[in-house]
C-alpha cells in the first residue's frame, strides 16, 4: 500500500463506516411480541390438560385412513403450492440481508467517443486534438456499498424474516385443513357406504312386503290398495339407492382432488366396505395458553405484525440521508495495444450522500401508511385469537352433545332389535303376522340409519376439535 497510499486511506475510511453502519442506531419501534389475555379454561369442559399430539388419525385405528393422509403430504397440491411460496420468502429474506453488505461486479468495455469542445480560435493544434475521436478500453471489478447507518436496510431484513416465518405457517396451516378435510371426506366415504348397505337391507324388506301383500290380495284377505302402497314405498326406498350411490361417488372424487390424484385411485382405495372409524378413548384438552402457541391464524398474524412494525422502522429511515460508497480497480486506457501494460493500472473510490430534504409530504405519508398497517394488523392479531378461542369452545360443544345424541340413538337401536327379535319370535309361534316383522324391521334400519349419521358425524366433529386446537390435543 506505500505506492498507494491515498487507496489505503481510503480503504480505512471504508472500514471504519462499515463498521458504523453494522452497528448505526435503528431508527423505527423495536417489536415486542404483544402480551394478550387467554382465557384460563374451556367453557365447554372442565378439562384441561397440555398436550401435542400430531399424528391424531392414529388414534381412530384405521390403517387405510393413515395411508390416505400419509399420501396427502406428499402429493395434495396445495401443500406443494404452499412450499413454494416458503422458498419464494427465504429467497425474499436472503435478498433483504444480502443488502447489508457491499456488492461487486466484473465489468468490460470499450468505446469510442469524441469531444466537440469550442476554443478561441478553433483552428489550434490544442483544440484539433481535443476534438480528435479516441478509444477507452476499460476491464475490472466495480464495488459498491450502501451504508446502513440508520437501519433502514437492516428494518427491511427483519421484516422479510417475519414474512418468511409467516410462510412456514401458513404451510402448516394449510396441512392441518388439508389432514382434516381427507379424514372427514373419509368419513363420509364410509357414512354413505354403511347407508348404502342400509338403503339395501330396507329395498329388500320392501320386496318381501309387496310379495306378501300381494298374496294376501291373491286369497282375498286384504284389499287391492296395499299393493299399490308397498310399490309406492318401494319405488320409493328403491330411488334412495341411487341417491348414496350418487354421494357416495362425488366424495370419492372429492378425495382424489385432495391426494391430488386423478379421478378413481381413491374408489380403489375404499371400495371395500369398513365400518365408520372412531375414537374410543376420552379427550385431552389443551389449555388456551398452548392454543395460542400452535394455531397457525394465531402466529401467522404475529408475524405480519413483527413484519408490519419493522416496515414503520424502514419508512422512518426514508426521512435520513443515504450513504453510499463505490470503487474500482481494475485497467483504464485509451490504447489497446498498452491495455495489458502495467501503466494501464487504475482505481478509483468515492462517495455519495442522498438526502431528500425536499420530500417530507411523501415520506411522511408513506409512514403515516406504515402506522396505519401496523395498527391494521395489530388488530388482526386479536381477532384471529378471538376467533380462534370462539372456535375451540364452539366444535368442543358441537362434539360433547353430538356424542351424547349418537350415544342416545345407539340405545334407541339396541331397543328396536329387540323388538324385531321378540317380533320374529311372535311369528314363529302364530301370534303374529310376518308383516309386523317387517315393519319392525324397517323401524329398526330406520333407527341405524340414524345412529351411522351420529357416529360419523361425532368422529367429523372430534376432527373439528383437532383442527381448532391447531394440532395440540392427545387421547388417553
Amino acid at each position: 500500500m506505500k505506492r498507494y497510499p491515498y487507496l489505503a486511506q481510503s480503504l480505512a475510511v471504508i472500514t471504519l463506516l462499515g463498521s458504523l453502519s453494522l452497528l448505526g442506531c435503528m431508527v423505527g419501534p423495536d417489536y415486542k411480541k404483544p402480551e394478550l389475555a387467554a382465557p384460563q379454561s374451556w367453557q365447554a369442559s372442565t378439562v384441561s390438560q397440555a398436550g401435542n399430539e400430531q399424528l391424531w388419525w392414529q388414534q381412530f385405528n384405521d390403517p387405510i385412513l393413515n395411508h390416505l393422509l400419509k399420501k396427502t403430504v406428499l402429493g395434495n397440491l396445495d401443500l406443494k403450492t404452499a412450499q413454494a411460496r416458503i422458498i419464494e420468502a427465504r429467497s425474499l429474506h436472503a435478498s433483504a440481508t444480502a443488502a447489508l453488505f457491499p456488492s461487486g461486479d466484473l465489468m468490460a468495455g470499450a468505446n469510442r467517443q469524441g469531444n466537440q469542445i469550442g476554443f478561441p480560435g478553433g483552428s489550434s493544434s490544442i483544440a484539433q486534438q481535443v476534438k480528435q475521436p479516441f478509444n477507452v478500453f476499460k476491464a475490472g471489478f466495480d464495488v459498491s456499498w450502501e451504508l446502513d447507518l440508520f437501519g433502514g436496510h437492516r428494518r427491511s431484513a427483519e421484516a422479510a424474516k417475519a414474512e418468511f416465518e409467516a410462510a412456514n405457517v401458513t404451510f402448516d396451516d394449510i396441512l392441518i385443513s388439508t389432514l382434516a378435510e381427507i379424514a372427514k371426506t373419509y368419513i363420509e366415504i364410509r357414512q354413505y357406504q354403511s347407508q348404502l348397505a342400509i338403503a339395501q337391507q330396507i329395498v329388500n324388506t320392501d320386496n318381501k312386503t309387496q310379495t306378501l301383500t300381494q298374496q294376501r290380495v291373491a286369497v282375498g284377505s286384504n284389499a287391492g290398495i296395499d299393493v299399490i302402497r308397498s310399490e309406492v314405498q318401494l319405488e320409493h326406498d328403491d330411488s334412495q339407492l341411487a341417491y348414496f350411490k350418487n354421494i357416495l361417488a362425488q366424495a370419492e372424487f372429492r378425495m382424489d382432488v385432495l391426494l391430488g390424484e386423478n379421478p378413481g385411485l381413491s374408489h380403489t382405495l375404499v371400495k371395500t366396505v369398513a365400518a365408520i372409524p372412531s375414537a374410543d378413548k376420552a379427550l385431552i384438552l389443551a389449555s388456551p395458553a398452548v392454543v395460542m402457541s400452535h394455531r397457525p391464524d394465531i402466529r401467522h398474524a404475529e408475524r405480519m405484525l413483527a413484519a408490519a412494525t419493522a416496515q414503520q422502522g424502514v419508512a422512518t429511515a426514508k426521512f435520513y440521508p443515504d450513504i453510499s460508497l463505490t470503487g474500482f480497480i481494475g485497467l483504464f486506457n485509451t490504447n489497446a495495444g498498452n491495455f495489458l501494460n502495467v501503466s494501464s493500472k487504475s482505481w478509483t473510490m468515492g462517495g455519495n450522500v442522498l438526502w431528500p430534504i425536499l420530500s417530507y409530504g411523501t415520506l411522511s405519508a408513506n409512514l403515516h401508511a406504515a402506522d396505519a398497517k401496523q395498527q391494521a394488523a395489530m388488530t388482526q392479531y386479536q381477532q384471529a385469537m378471538i376467533s380462534a378461542f370462539s372456535d375451540v369452545e364452539r366444535s368442543l360443544t358441537a362434539y360433547s352433545e353430538q356424542e351424547k345424541l349418537w350415544q342416545s340413538l345407539e340405545k334407541s337401536s339396541k331397543a328396536n332389535n329387540h323388538v324385531v327379535q321378540i317380533a320374529h319370535e311372535r311369528y314363529e309361534v302364530g301370534i303374529s303376522s310376518l308383516l309386523e316383522v317387517l315393519d319392525a324391521q324397517r323401524s329398526l334400519y330406520s333407527t341405524q340409519n340414524q345412529v351411522t349419521i351420529a357416529k360419523a358425524q361425532t368422529s367429523i366433529n372430534l376432527i373439528s376439535v383437532y383442527k381448532s386446537l391447531g394440532g395440540s390435543w392427545q387421547l388417553k
